[in-house]
């Protein structure tokens, strides 16, 4: 399960020794959590890292009636977690909640930000990946200029088999439209 994410890390940092690689290895844990289970919670301070080996999750925020919006969604080979309160110690603005039973490499928030600040190496891989997330944050929050049914197949462009991982009513809420509104669209786009 380890070399899942050396392999990720050889991905996008081939530089990365191997000495380097085995090292990192002692910090971290294999965490398995159940369809429902929410890694982090709003208001509360996320004290871990995690890299996902199996399953999905979700982001999401809730508005002042109460309603839930998806922000996010998250598979195998991604880091979760909510970075400004590992990085900073703060309460999380964000739920993050798995989707299906899952399996996931933990790190806690002091081993993280202790090879942040010790492991070129590992500081460098998490900078570009930082990089590549802030480019798909920008490319997502664009595309709310576009009509429901770009958004969608950009989304399934993007995320072929997320209608086998994720329900249509959080797909749904992830595009900003009703169930109804993706099931009309969905009926239209399979004519």
């Amino acid at each position: 399960m380890y070399k899942q994410l050396l392999d990720h890390i050889k991905k996008y940092t081939p530089e990365y020794s191997e000495d380097d690689l085995n090292g990192l290895l002692r910090y971290f844990e294999i965490k398995k959590v159940s369809k429902g289970d929410k890694i982090a919670k709003a208001g509360s301070i996320c004290r871990n890292g995690y890299f996902i080996l199996e399953g999905c999750f979700r982001y999401f925020t809730i508005n002042s009636d109460g309603v839930e919006f998806n922000t996010q969604f998250a598979f195998e080979d991604y880091w979760i977690g909510d970075m400004p309160g590992i990085l900073n110690n703060i309460p999380s603005k964000i739920d993050i909640e798995a989707l299906e039973n899952s399996t996931l490499l933990t790190i806690s928030a002091v081993d993280y930000n202790y090879l942040l600040k010790t492991c070129h190496s590992f500081a460098l891989y998490k900078y570009r990946l930082r990089t590549n997330s802030y480019h798909a944050r920008i490319e997502h929050s664009n595309e709310f200029y576009e009509c429901a049914e770009k958004r969608y197949l950009n989304l399934l462009s993007k995320y072929p088999k997320i209608t086998q991982h994720v329900s249509q009513y959080h797909i749904a809420s992830y595009l900003g439209i009703t169930p109804e509104s993706l099931s009309r669209l969905r009926k239209k786009l399979a004519k």
